[in-house]
């Protein structure tokens, strides 16, 4: 394993990028060890699925023995584009851009250089709706929480995804319709946003939800959290 501080020097990319990373389901979390004093586990990465990753990165470059005047860094491109780095690695895996290359010598995401231009002709078609990362911050939820929601029947919960395609079929893009995101926070809730909403602390919130008996649509062992059909809250709850 990769412990998640070191990943940025393993993928030779800065640290909000290996975020979107995690958050696009591109690596997966790995929780060990005990509890600290804040109740959280280390978190790291299988160094396997690490090498797998840039190993697709790079097989879909060519390589450069020097710095080419109009190709840039994945990061300086998703500046220029105004786009996630996230969103360049995903144009690159999904067959996007046609001018991908690397440098001899260097690894990573770090070795990789893009059109700019490119990825701008592309930033439409591989950006419609919220990003993992967009979505769940709406809903004031952790990747690992929304992806539960996903992953559980969408006629039950209502969180799908959509997914982008482009010329390499193997690889897909996730994307979530604004609406579809707007529905599920106006039909269900959670204690963080029912405190945040009512100016009370998070435990009061459950202790009048246990001592109400309101069960939750969905429990914190089924999807990392409880939640509850806000219709099922009565206005005098929480005031």
């Amino acid at each position: 394993m990769v412990n998640v501080i070191s990943l940025p020097d393993a993928l030779f990319c800065a640290r909000p990028l290996v975020d979107q990373l995690f958050a696009d389901r591109l690596l997966t979390s790995i929780y060990y060890g005990r509890p600290g004093a804040k109740g959280r586990t280390q978190k790291a990465a299988d160094r396997e699925e690490i090498a797998m990753l840039v190993g697709k990165l790079h097989a879909k470059a060519v390589e450069l023995s020097a710095e080419v005047d109009g190709l840039v860094p994945v990061s300086k491109a998703a500046e220029k584009a105004k786009v996630p780095g996230i969103t360049v690695v995903h144009m690159i895996l999904g067959g996007f851009l046609k001018r991908v290359f690397r440098l001899a010598g260097q690894d990573g995401v770090g070795a990789l250089r893009v059109d700019p231009a490119e990825v701008k002709q592309h930033r439409i078609s591989c950006t419609e709706g919220l990003s993992p990362m967009e979505a769940f911050a709406s809903l004031k939820i952790s990747r690992n929480i929304g992806w539960c929601l996903v992953d559980r029947c969408p006629d039950e919960v209502g969180l799908a995804v959509n997914w982008i395609i482009g010329p390499d079929e193997d690889h897909r893009i996730p994307w979530f319709d604004p609406a579809v995101v707007a529905d599920f926070k106006a039909r269900l809730t959670h204690p963080v946003r029912i405190a945040e909403r009512h100016g009370i602390q998070i435990g009061e919130v459950v202790g009048r939800l246990k001592r109400r008996r309101v069960r939750p649509e969905l429990s914190e062992s089924e999807v990392g959290e409880n939640f509850y059909r806000i219709r099922d809250l009565k206005a005098d709850l929480f005031t």
